[in-house]
């Protein structure tokens, strides 16, 4: 989401953003988990305990305002996780619960602009993690997927997708996501 685009929305709707790039997070490390090692749970765990008690206040946009406005949200997200979640580090209780911030009755009463709001967040949160970790086939085959589909066939596939509420939100939009790549 570019600059100008974040400044129209109102607080409500960076809220939404922002917990959606925090339970993307989560999603993508619970993604990669293994159950057997210690230390990536402890990091797991430390993410869900910033996520929960962090204000979503914390979460700024400080690069556009020093010049850099080819950054997404979600990117600049990244570079301030090890500010905002400092004093969760290593406090986490080693368990594998994911962070759940957006629950099925708001979901259900956001309006479309601020579901796609939430889904933009899913993608920009997933692309700029793919770019941190050089996954450069993951990172080609969304940019060509979102560019073929644009965010308008993201929100189509996800209004058709079941959720499934026993799990956070973006188990469910990475299903949409993977039917609408799969189309393109």
């Amino acid at each position: 989401m570019p600059s100008y685009k974040w400044g129209s929305l109102t607080e409500r709707q960076r809220g939404i953003y922002i917990r959606g790039f925090l339970e993307t997070v989560s999603f993508t490390l619970y993604g990669h988990k293994q159950p057997d090692n210690e230390q990536q749970a402890q990091i797991f765990s430390d993410w869900t305990l910033c996520a929960e008690r962090e204000p979503l206040a914390r979460w700024q946009t400080v690069d556009w305002g020093l010049g850099d406005l080819d950054k997404t949200a979600a990117a600049q997200f990244f570079d301030r996780a090890p500010i905002v979640c400092k004093d969760s580090v290593d406090k986490g209780d080693k368990k594998w619960r994911s962070v759940w911030l957006l629950k099925p009755t708001e979901w259900k009463s956001l309006s479309l602009r601020d579901r796609a709001i939430y889904l933009m967040a899913y993608v920009e949160t997933f692309f700029a993690g793919s770019e941190r970790v050089n996954d450069t086939a993951n990172v080609r085959k969304l940019g060509i997927c979102i560019a073929k589909a644009g965010i308008e066939g993201l929100i189509s596939s996800m209004e058709q997708t079941k959720v499934e509420w026993q799990y956070p939100l973006p188990w469910s939009v990475s299903r949409a996501l993977g039917a609408t790549c799969k189309a393109h």
